[in-house]
């Protein structure tokens, strides 16, 4: 978005500061309002982490724009490999979520 959007000298503070986090309560309302679940995932190391082998590291991201594993040898554009891993701690999550309460045992 940084990259995309032109804005006056004065203006350019207001953009780099604004908050991601009234992004996602933003998000959260409108999903709630639509009926549409919605689970924020930590996005740490999403970008460094192989979603194929698992091994997390600063080398795996040789630049800004590519990936390649150090230890398996995935490479890929690092916002896919990113996306991916996001998509993957999303399904566990969710899982986990949905998972069905034990009754308890009278």
């Amino acid at each position: 978005m940084r990259d995309r959007v032109r804005l006056r000298r004065d203006q350019r503070g207001t953009l780099s500061s604004w908050p991601f986090h009234q992004l996602g309560r933003q998000l959260a309302y409108k999903a709630r309002q639509a009926g549409v679940a919605f689970l924020e995932v930590d996005p740490a190391y999403t970008s460094q982490c192989c979603p194929r082998c698992g091994h997390t590291g600063k080398a795996n991201r040789p630049t800004r724009d590519h990936f390649c594993c150090r230890r398996c040898g995935l490479a890929g554009p690092a916002d896919v490999v990113a996306g991916v891993n996001v998509r993957d701690r999303a399904r566990s999550a969710w899982a986990f979520v949905t998972m069905p309460v034990p009754a308890t045992p009278a």
